[in-house]
């Protein structure tokens, strides 16, 4: 079954191909849907265009590294919140960022 699709094809424009096969036969059928096909191929292309562009992502970016990242950087607070040297903390969550950021910006 053939849905018609008025933001494609225009009911004249169907009309008109239809009207044009039964004057002037069979012979020409296939030019005619040709025409036809050619005429929603342009329309479905300027749509395209007028269509915003989609945002880029990463869709490999597992939630995996990112648990990862969190379960690492609590253990990195853990161990160096004994030592009261609250430096060594910020290191280690500046590494996990910085790998984090390699990741995700990798090509």
């Amino acid at each position: 079954m053939t849905v018609y699709r008025p933001d494609v094809v225009e009911r004249r424009d169907v009309e008109s191909a239809v009207e044009a096969r039964r004057e002037l036969g069979p012979e020409y059928e296939d030019q005619i849907v040709d025409a036809l096909a050619e005429k929603i191929e342009k329309r479905l292309d300027e749509r395209l265009k007028e269509r915003p562009a989609a945002p880029r992502r990463h869709p490999e970016y597992d939630l995996r590294i990112v648990l990862g990242s969190l379960g690492i950087g609590v253990a990195v607070t853990a161990i160096t919140s004994g030592n009261h040297e609250a430096w060594e903390a910020v290191v280690g969550w500046v590494a996990i960022v910085l790998v984090n950021l390699a990741y995700a910006f990798r090509r």
